[in-house]
């Protein structure tokens, strides 16, 4: 199967960049409409929201595109299986959000609100697992030299959130190719 590309590079990381940008903007928006009152910081919301849906349906079909190159044997086939199934649950806890607003955009209410959290923190656990993909698998990354020696920058607790999305695919039964 022939990869995606765009002017020589991957489509898929050009594509994710107005889901990742929009999708958490309009929870930004929905809490400054709560703490304002101002309706259009919630209409905006809205719209945003919708341009991160359209946005995240193309780059999702890119992804899959993608996803089909990778080797089904090798461990990186598990975490872009977990990666583009959490991105569907995504696209779909969106399209609920949208549909729910629909009929008053600039008063959404908390629950809404509360599916842009879910939705936001969501997207935060699957770019971890595309970037998984990307610098731990190599995926769709042209080798131009070693690994950097740089010492890294951390906040306080990123072991233990790292371990722990280490181990959730194997918790949910997905082989990864790796021994308990």
């Amino acid at each position: 199967m022939p990869q995606v590309t765009f002017t020589g590079h991957p489509l898929h990381p050009q594509m994710i960049v107005m889901p990742a940008g929009l999708l958490p903007f309009s929870l930004v928006l929905d809490v400054l409409h709560l703490s304002t009152g101002k309706r259009s910081y919630a209409e905006a919301a809205y719209y945003t929201m919708i341009g991160g849906l359209v946005g995240g349906a193309a780059a999702g079909a890119v992804g899959a595109a993608d996803y089909l190159t990778i080797d089904e044997q090798t461990p990186a086939r598990a975490i872009a299986k977990l990666h583009g199934s959490l991105n569907v649950g995504l696209l779909g806890l969106t399209l609920l959000n949208v549909l729910v607003r629909r009929k008053r955009p600039d008063a959404p209410g908390k629950v809404p609100v509360l599916l842009s959290l879910i939705g936001t923190m969501g997207l935060f656990v699957s770019a971890w697992y595309g970037g998984h993909l990307v610098y731990e698998h190599g995926i769709r990354v042209k080798r131009a030299g070693g690994p950097s020696e740089r010492p890294e920058i951390k906040p306080p607790g990123d072991e233990v959130i790292e371990a722990g999305l280490r181990r959730l695919p194997e918790q949910i039964g997905l082989r990864t190719g790796k021994k308990k």
